[in-house]
């Protein structure tokens, strides 16, 4: 999120300074008679004018806001023209995908099995934004409040639905079954992940047993676990679970 805001400003300078550099040229030319160089320059000023002030290249996932209010989503990357938007009073707001959707969130939920062992369900988690107006307020309103937290607060909202979650018989193998055990588990997931305007766009698991399983956590893993705790406490049968990614 914060290397979006310095290409943005890296941007901007090198349009103004390119914008400084051809107006300069201009005037440079005509003072000194030099009409031919003095047109060219003109012509590549006002180009520079219509693709830098006029011409508004919006990036995937994106929202336009007025007064607080999110408008409408643009998924993909698109290009319109900057008045239009000026005129209305809206804003234009890149809402974060690098550093946020660009890799998966792993979560690994460790439940008690009927023998006295213990299992492990890992669950890679693709997300992705909900394509509803009121989700988009919701995320657009997340990332204002949290900023560059915003994937620790992520984070932590998938650790707090996963302490909801009961421990159930690991399923036979098979893709149809192992949809199945899913379902449950993505629609917890989901429902907590609506709060920021997300949603799971796929999810896989892969299953350990043994009498003893050990993890190795993180500083940032470390204060994610006492965020949940109180949430963990009344799991029932959870015994502990671990989020990293």
């Amino acid at each position: 999120m914060r290397i979006q805001r310095i290409i943005w400003a890296v941007g901007r300078i090198s349009f103004y300074a390119v914008l400084l550099l051809l107006l300069v040229t201009v005037i440079y030319a005509l003072s000194h008679d030099q009409m031919l160089a003095g047109l060219i320059s003109g012509i590549l000023l006002i180009i520079a004018l219509y693709f830098g002030l006029i011409r508004l290249k919006i990036p995937a996932y994106s929202v336009v806001v007025r007064d607080d209010k999110v408008v409408f989503f643009i998924p993909e990357t698109t290009v319109r023209n900057r008045f239009d938007f000026v005129s209305r009073g809206q804003t234009i707001v890149e809402l974060p995908h690098y550093g946020l959707l660009d890799r998966p969130y792993k979560l690994e939920i460790f439940f008690p099995d009927s023998e006295g062992g213990l299992y492990s369900c890992r669950l890679t988690l693709d997300l992705d934004y909900l394509m509803e107006p009121s989700a988009w307020q919701r995320a657009y309103d997340s990332f204002v409040l949290h900023q560059e937290r915003l994937s620790l607060e992520v984070k932590g909202v998938l650790m707090k639905s996963a302490a909801r979650l009961a421990g159930r018989p690991v399923p036979l193998q098979g893709e149809e079954a192992m949809q199945e055990y899913l379902k449950p588990i993505v629609a917890e997931l989901n429902h907590g992940l609506e709060s920021v305007g997300l949603k799971i766009e796929e999810a896989k698991c892969s299953f350990t047993a043994g009498s003893t399983l050990v993890r190795l956590v993180a500083t940032e893993q470390e204060i994610l676990d006492k965020r949940v705790t109180d949430a963990a406490s009344g799991g029932g049968e959870l015994i502990t679970r671990s989020l990293v990614g």
